[in-house]
């Protein structure tokens, strides 16, 4: 068995509010990835709304894959994949509580203490914002997509990342390898 702390680690974060329909669509797939069969270096969490929770997972982390919902001009399940850049802070956002901090604001504030993973964002624009705890029909193939997409991507230790992503800001589609 390969030893973790030799190896670089990645974690593929699931993200979402698991009881608000489509919202909870990272978490779905982080649910899909953990029946899988992945490297010892992959570890999947459910990191549903966490925040600041978040943050000691982030410890030893080399790459953070995090899997959500974000409001595209795209249609409903067609998977996205980009790292970001720029300012870590939502537009118009002002943070006043650890309460408040999204993944983003994590993000950079795992920088600020010496955490600093590789990020990138694997993401969908959902097809409803209901309360209940199932996906929408259009996004229920597209978790299954997800998690076989990074699947494959974690048995060559994620070398084909760069095929698809190569700077900021441009957004790919998994679907249109470049």
């Amino acid at each position: 068995m390969e030893d973790k702390t030799q190896a670089e680690l990645t974690l593929i974060l699931g993200a979402g509010n698991i009881a608000a329909g489509d919202e909870g669509f990272g978490v779905h797939v982080a649910r899909r990835l953990a029946k899988l069969d992945l490297p010892v270096s992959v570890k999947v969490m459910e990191g549903g709304v966490g925040g600041f929770d978040l943050l000691g997972s982030l410890e030893g982390i080399t790459r953070l894959i995090v899997v959500d919902i974000m409001m595209l001009d795209k249609a409903p399940g067609d998977l996205y994949l980009f790292k970001p850049g720029g300012t870590s802070i939502e537009p118009g956002k002002k943070v006043v509580s650890f309460h408040q901090v999204g993944i983003l604001e994590l993000i950079q504030i795992a920088e600020l203490i010496g955490f600093k993973p590789e990020v990138f964002f694997l993401v969908t624009t959902p097809e409803t914002m209901q309360w209940g705890f199932e996906l929408s029909s259009g996004l229920v193939p597209a978790a299954d997509s997800a998690a076989r997409f990074l699947r494959d991507l974690s048995a060559d230790n994620f070398i084909g990342l760069k095929k698809y992503v190569t700077s900021f800001p441009a957004i790919y589609s998994i679907d249109k390898t470049p």
